[in-house]
C-alpha cells in the first residue's frame, strides 16, 4: 500500500512538472505600433501574429499594442534596441536612422509603380540586403509592412515642384524625406507621427506628404483640403525585433517567426490595397480636391538624389537589383 502511494505521488509529481515545462516553454512576444486596430498595417500584423500561433501550436504568441500605446514610433524602436520591447513597427524612412541603407526603399520615385514595390517587399531583397545590416545596432528587420504610395496635402494644389516654394512641409525624422522637400523648394520640417494633426491644425507646418489612407484615416483630411497623387516615395514600413531577444529564440521558432512575417506583408499588402480604395472614396465624398500632376518635373527635381545614392559604396548593387524587379 506504501509502494502505491509512493508511485501514485511520482506520477501525479511527474505530470506536474510536465505542465510546468510545457507552461514554461510558451512564450509571449510583445509587438507595438502607432497605428489604429482598423488600419491595414494592424491587420497585416495580427495575420503575422495568428500565423505564429498557428506554427508553434500556441506555445509562441506574439501580443500586439496598437495605437501608440507604448509609446511613438522613436520611444517604441528605442526599447526595442535595449530589449525593453521585442518588436516595433516603424516608418520605413525612420528605419534610416538604424540602419543607412533603408533609405534606398525611400529615394523618390525608386519605384516605378506599386506593382514593382509590392513585388519588392514580397522578394528575398529586404532579407539579402537590409534586415540583418542593423544587427551591430541592436535590432534586425524581420518585415516589411505595406504603406501604400506618399503624395504631398496641403490647403492649397502641389501640381509641380513650384507650388511647394515657402511651405513648411512636414516629414518623418529622415535625411532621405528632408532631401527631397528641400530639392523641390519647400522647407522640410520633421513632426513625430503622433502630432502631426495638431501641427497641420495649429499651423506649425502647411502642409504633408502621405498615403491617401493615412491622410483620411488620421484625420488630416480635416485641417488640409487639397491632395495632389504625385507619388513621389513608395516607402513600406518595417517591423524590428531586439536583437537580444532573436537570439534566445531557437532555430525552429526563428524559422516560425520568418514564415508568419511573410504571411503578415501579404496580408498588408491586400489589405491596404483596399482601404486606399475605401479611403479614396471617402476623400471624393468629403469634397477633398483631389489632383493627378505631372510627375516628371518631380521625377527631374529629385533625380540628382538616386544619382548621388548610386555612388555610396554598395548601393548600386541594391538599387540595380530593386530596379530589375
Amino acid at each position: 500500500m506504501k509502494l502505491q502511494k509512493t508511485l501514485l505521488g511520482l506520477t501525479i509529481g511527474s505530470a506536474i512538472l510536465a505542465m510546468s515545462l510545457t507552461t514554461a516553454q510558451a512564450r509571449e512576444l510583445r509587438l507595438a505600433h502607432g497605428m489604429t486596430v482598423d488600419n491595414a498595417q494592424h491587420i497585416g500584423l495580427q495575420a503575422f501574429a495568428d500565423e505564429v500561433a498557428k506554427l508553434s501550436n500556441g506555445e509562441l504568441t506574439v501580443t500586439i499594442y496598437p495605437n501608440g500605446q507604448l509609446g511613438g514610433e522613436r520611444e517604441t524602436a528605442e526599447q526595442t534596441v535595449t530589449g525593453a520591447l521585442d518588436m516595433c513597427k516603424i516608418n520605413g524612412s525612420l528605419a534610416e536612422t538604424f540602419e543607412p541603407k533603408y533609405g534606398i526603399m525611400s529615394i523618390p520615385f525608386m519605384f516605378r509603380d506599386y506593382e514593382q514595390a509590392k513585388a519588392f517587399m514580397l522578394s528575398d531583397l529586404p532579407e539579402k540586403y537590409f534586415f540583418h545590416s542593423s544587427k551591430d545596432r541592436g535590432v534586425i528587420g524581420l518585415m516589411l509592412i505595406a504603406a501604400g504610395s506618399r503624395s504631398f496635402y496641403a490647403n492649397k494644389a502641389i501640381d509641380k515642384p513650384e507650388d511647394l516654394s515657402g511651405l513648411k512641409m512636414r516629414v518623418p525624422e529622415s535625411d532621405m524625406s528632408m532631401r527631397m522637400v528641400r530639392a523641390m523648394g519647400g522647407q522640410p520640417t520633421p513632426v513625430p507621427w503622433s502630432e502631426i494633426y495638431s501641427a497641420l491644425q495649429q499651423k506649425i507646418v502647411d502642409g504633408a506628404e502621405n498615403s491617401i489612407s493615412s491622410f483620411v484615416e488620421q484625420r488630416h483630411c480635416e485641417v488640409n483640403k487639397y491632395y495632389s497623387f504625385d507619388e513621389h516615395t513608395m516607402t513600406p514600413d518595417v517591423v524590428l525585433i531586439s536583437d537580444l531577444t532573436w537570439e534566445t529564440l531557437s532555430p525552429e521558432e526563428q524559422d516560425i517567426i520568418k514564415k508568419a512575417a511573410k504571411v503578415g506583408t501579404q496580408t498588408s499588402i491586400t489589405a491596404w490595397d483596399e482601404n486606399d480604395a475605401k479611403n479614396l472614396q471617402k476623400a471624393k465624398d468629403m469634397g477633398i480636391h483631389l489632383s493627378y500632376p505631372d510627375k516628371q518635373p518631380f521625377r527631374d527635381k529629385t533625380k540628382f538624389i538616386l544619382d548621388e545614392e548610386m555612388q555610396k559604396e554598395g548601393y548600386k548593387e541594391i538599387i540595380e537589383a530593386i530596379q530589375k524587379l
